[in-house]
């Protein structure tokens, strides 16, 4: 199925796609505001999107591209698999199967007729001025030039989402200012400019060195409180169940994994911010192990240094002040 819907998803998809990743999002994002007509930014979420799928609506859809009448009753009967509780096999009337590796495809087929196609197609065509629309997955952001047509997207977004049997979260749907005037427009009322968290990291409006508009990006607060609070919880359980130097090499491969994501342009003091926190939070559990410490600091330094500790370097080049390369 994923090759034939693959030549039908629109470039404002990036979620579960082959050869598209959330960095290649926030890339095309990040340059999208620093380049273009940008002024205003509406900023959404689907509630609960994975439980509130309804099975119609999803058949009608696939058989748009799909004939075979076996292949429709099998992704019917996944759809009603259910979920097992207290030993119980409760049948789903709505969503999809949990843990199924057709979940992601069906979810973009989902969205793809539901919001993708409704945009590209219809809703931009009334608009005045420039539109862009970014999506991974259920959250997705659109650009405007104009407040009227960012007003016009957001007041029209809930009815076609209902319409659909989806409900929009209210608490994280909002339209800002946001863009190349919005800092100075923000400081003019007396009032701090605008931010937008998306796919883990807060954007907001910087400047250059020469006191130019630059997108920039951090690890959003939620984000790293939660990282961080793994990585604890982690440390804690592992003193009791892994060697010193298992528990060494499993930490250091899981801040890289952290900053494999987030360690971004513009984005190095939170890394730094992270590694050090996790640092101390490792160097307080690993002497947990025994009632004698394990490691003095300078000891633990020189361990951690034999392991490979990661540095909080720039891994992923996401300036939004390159030139957009040509299509």
């Amino acid at each position: 199925m994923e090759p034939i819907y693959e030549q039908a998803f629109e470039d404002s998809s990036y979620g579960y796609r082959p050869k598209r990743s959330p960095h290649d999002c926030l890339n095309d994002l990040g340059q999208t505001i620093q380049q273009k007509r940008v002024s205003y930014v509406v900023e959404a979420d689907i509630r609960s999107f994975f439980d509130k799928v309804n099975h119609e609506w999803m058949l009608k859809f696939l058989e748009h591209r799909i004939g075979d009448q076996r292949i429709l009753r099998l992704i019917s009967r996944m759809l009603k698999a259910g979920i097992m509780e207290d030993g119980l096999v409760r049948a789903s009337e709505e969503g999809t199967p949990q843990g199924s590796i057709l979940s992601p495809l069906l979810s973009n087929i989902y969205l793809h007729y539901t919001l993708d196609l409704w945009f590209s197609r219809r809703f931009k065509k009334r608009c005045k001025g420039e539109v862009y629309y970014f999506r991974f997955a259920d959250d997705f952001l659109a650009c405007f030039q104009y407040e009227s047509d960012a007003v016009a997207f957001r007041a029209q977004l809930e009815d076609r989402l209902q319409g659909f049997n989806l409900e929009l979260a209210l608490e994280k749907t909002r339209c800002v200012e946001f863009g190349r005037y919005a800092r100075d427009n923000a400081r003019k009322k007396g009032q701090k400019p605008k931010e937008l968290d998306f796919l883990g990291f807060t954007h907001y409006c910087g400047k250059t060195r020469k006191g130019y508009f630059k997108l920039k990006r951090r690890t959003s607060r939620k984000k790293f409180g939660l990282s961080l609070n793994k990585f604890t919880d982690w440390a804690q359980k592992s003193r009791s169940r892994l060697t010193k130097g298992q528990m060494l090499r499993n930490a250091a491969t899981r801040v890289i994994g952290h900053l494999n994501y987030y360690a971004i342009t513009d984005n190095s003091e939170r890394c730094k911010n992270y590694v050090y926190h996790a640092t101390q939070t490792l160097f307080k559990w690993i002497n947990r192990k025994s009632q004698r410490p394990s490691y003095t600091w300078e000891g633990f330094l020189q361990v951690l240094n034999h392991v490979g500790w990661p540095k909080p370097i720039i891994r992923k080049d996401l300036n939004p002040c390159r030139r957009l390369q040509a299509i």
